[in-house]
């Protein structure tokens, strides 16, 4: 991949990478001496692959932690997550899985999770975070156990899957709001600005309400449902998961 190229997939990686050199190769993803100007650079930490925005040299860059909550929650109950899925699904198959987070709630909730992440620099991110995690310690094994990450579309994947017990979520960028109170999270504010030309997943989200029997989308308060005619939803105070069912497929609703 020429330096053209590099620009126009917006990312490159600088350094040796002598753990993940494999995976960086693998992925596609040019290792340079100075990266272009406007592109994001992936760089070697004793934590993982970390990924800094353009003109961004003198600050840790973001990463995918795990555990992603530092403080567990103590509120008692099935979180919004879990209780979007309900209790007859017992496979969730994630289908923008990006750093993971949520993922990892479902895993901890009990749920069977396969996740795809498509673009190559996030998962670098993803995988790079994920095995220094389970190495070290910090995932309970039984939680490891119930993870799967894949590179790719998942598109394919999923007609190999029980309709009737696994079910697809979905976490699109969010739309920015127009007039927003506060900045998100620094690493949500880079992944913006990495995946900006990412589309929302109607068409695909449309597929999985086929094929599976519950679908859950990620949503800020302040945007409109991908599609109106949500069956419930579940929230937290910063954003809601919309839920569509599909009845055919379902061998009961258990919202």
């Amino acid at each position: 991949m020429g330096s053209a190229s590099a620009a126009s997939t917006g990312w490159v990686a600088i350094g040796e990478f002598p753990a993940f050199r494999g995976l960086i190769e693998h992925l596609g993803i040019q290792i340079v001496e100075e990266a272009p100007p406007l592109s994001f650079t992936l760089v070697e930490s004793d934590k993982g692959i970390e990924l800094r925005p353009p003109g961004e040299t003198d600050r840790p860059g973001i990463r995918a932690v795990f555990p992603p909550d530092s403080t567990p929650s103590t509120s008692g109950g099935r979180p919004p997550l879990a209780k979007a899925f309900g209790k007859k699904i017992k496979r969730v198959l994630d289908l923008t899985a990006g750093l993971g987070s949520d993922a990892y709630r479902l895993a901890a909730a009990g749920y069977e999770v396969r996740g795809w992440e498509r673009n190559p620099a996030v998962f670098a991110l993803l995988i790079s975070g994920w095995g220094v995690s389970v190495a070290s310690g910090r995932v309970p094994k039984e939680i490891a156990d119930r993870i799967s990450f894949e590179w790719g579309d998942a598109n394919e994947a999923v007609g190999e899957f029980d309709g009737s017990e696994t079910g697809a979520y979905f976490d699109p960028m969010y739309p920015a709001q127009k007039r927003a109170t506060a900045l998100p999270k620094r690493p949500l504010q880079v992944l913006r600005g990495l995946l900006e030309s990412r589309d929302e997943p109607s068409d695909l989200v449309t597929l999985e309400r086929e094929r599976l029997s519950r679908v859950v989308v990620k949503r800020p308060h302040h945007a409109p449902p991908i599609f109106p005619d949500v069956d419930f939803q579940t929230e937290t105070k910063l954003v809601r998961f919309d839920v569509y069912l599909n009845p055919a497929r379902m061998q009961a609703v258990d919202p």
